[in-house]
């Protein structure tokens, strides 16, 4: 939410010449309904199993594995621990550290429907939920520092995935990262995996 998965999921796919693949779109297509009318109408908890669903179908697709694809998730997919060992078997999970600050500046730029945000200050609703989230997203994943332009994100990712291309999809995962204010770590700017 707002750390750029989309627009950086589609520059990465562009730099390595692979297909993307957007799981909440993946989902919407096949249920015919948007990720927030689901969440209304059904639950957070059965969005959650629905993209668990989405996440397997897709990595069972045959070829997969072989041809390399960019695929971007939502923040809330990767808080399953099976979500993240099945996007780990397939790929490299990418996670995009951005500050708080500037996550709420980007949604606050761009209104849209975010059902898991109420009206208010967006800055203590993230770093709560980087509290709550933070460790299932940074478990294991390669590290990569979210801010600046999708191409620049892009270029740090394929620098960091370059070597182990071609073994799978790059998994792309969102989430606020960084306590509220902070600059990112300079370590992350390249590209690390965490423990």
């Amino acid at each position: 939410m707002g750390c750029g998965k989309t627009t950086v999921g589609r520059a990465l796919a562009r730099a390595l010449g692979v297909p993307r693949v957007d799981l909440d779109e993946r989902l919407e297509r096949l249920l015919g309904t948007s990720v927030p009318e689901l969440v209304r109408g059904r639950g957070e908890a059965d969005l959650r199993e629905l993209e668990a669903r989405a996440l397997a179908s897709l990595v069972a697709e045959p070829g997969l594995r072989g041809r390399g694809v960019v695929i971007t998730a939502g923040g809330g997919t990767t808080l399953r621990p099976d979500n993240r060992r099945v996007m780990d078997r397939v790929g490299t999970r990418v996670y995009l550290e951005v500050s708080v600050e500037e996550l709420a500046r980007r949604l606050e730029a761009e209104p849209g429907e975010r059902p898991l945000l109420r009206p208010g200050p967006l800055g203590p609703q993230l770093a709560a939920l980087l509290e709550a989230r933070g460790e299932a997203y940074r478990e294991g994943a390669l590290v990569v520092d979210g801010h600046g332009e999708p191409e620049a994100v892009a270029a740090r990712i394929v620098a960091a995935v370059s070597p182990t291309h071609g073994d799978g999809p790059a998994a792309v995962v969102e989430g606020p990262a960084a306590a509220e204010g902070a600059a990112p770590d300079p370590a992350v700017a390249a590209g690390r995996r965490a423990p």
